[in-house]
């Protein structure tokens, strides 16, 4: 029981990662990928267009349900439902 407890107390000391949709990051604020959501072949474009696991992503502008961001040194606009479909945590 004691063991039991300590470990709780240890996990919850520890830093959190929060995972969350590109679509609900801030502008200018950088990200990394953590997982490419959607169907094979959404997933395969944004592979083919340089989205990578791991990858950093600047988010730049957000307006009208239309994202502009940066991955390795490339700007693209993206829709709010490829936007939904990133998966990120702060680069920090």
């Amino acid at each position: 029981m004691l063991i039991i407890i300590i470990i709780i107390i240890v996990m919850t000391q520890l830093p959190h990662h929060t995972h969350h949709r590109l679509s609900e990051g801030q502008a200018g604020e950088t990200y990394q990928i953590t997982a490419l959501n959607g169907d094979l072949p959404c997933k395969l474009h944004l592979v083919n267009l340089g989205f990578h696991t791991d990858s950093f992503i600047k988010l730049i502008l957000k307006r009208h349900q239309q994202w502009v961001v940066s991955v390795d040194g490339s700007r693209f606009a993206i829709g709010q439902d490829i936007a939904q479909q990133i998966e990120v945590k702060s680069a920090i």
